[in-house]
């Protein structure tokens, strides 16, 4: 199978990472959690809990909710094998005037994020998984892979007030 002509690991690279002032980050909540499926529904919990606090609108939400539920399933189930003896380190900062900022790492191997293949190639398309990687990076306005593959740092700007959004090709000038 050939591999796609664009990486994962290049799919966003319009996007900037956070330039957050560490200072003002205040940390909500910090989990270790059991590798059950359980452990995700609690997390995306408290997790969705805190994006409201930080004053998220119901898009961003809903964009956080999917991203930080497949960032579990991936630490869980493919990091850590399903093992509940390992654990997953969930760190969640929230701040109404920066967004979410969301660590999650697991105990596995780790993997090379870049060798993942990207789902929208024609051979992937119908494949019933495989989307969790480029959802998170569609979804969050940050979303980087550390440690060996074994860590990923999200980060959303969960405000009301954004940034406008560059117009689409063909729009006014």
């Amino acid at each position: 199978m050939a591999k796609p002509p664009s990486s994962l690991a290049r799919s966003r690279q319009g996007k900037v990472p956070p330039r957050l002032d560490r200072r003002r980050l205040v940390l909500r909540f910090r989990a270790l959690l059991p590798s059950t499926r359980d452990s995700i529904n609690f997390a995306v919990a408290k997790v969705m809990k805190v994006a409201r606090e930080a004053g998220c609108i119901a898009s961003d939400v809903a964009d956080v909710e999917i991203a930080v539920r497949e960032a579990l399933a991936n630490a869980i189930i493919h990091g850590n094998e399903g093992r509940p003896d390992k654990m997953v380190l969930l760190r969640c900062y929230g701040d109404p005037e920066d967004g979410i900022l969301l660590a999650i790492r697991d105990q596995g191997r780790g993997f090379d994020p870049a060798a993942v293949p990207d789902p929208r190639s024609a051979e992937r398309l119908e494949l019933p998984h495989g989307r969790g990687i480029f959802l998170m990076h569609e979804l969050m306005d940050h979303a980087e892979h550390r440690k060996g593959g074994r860590e990923v740092v999200l980060y959303k700007a969960c405000h009301a007030k954004k940034a406008p959004k560059a117009p689409a090709r063909g729009g006014r000038r």
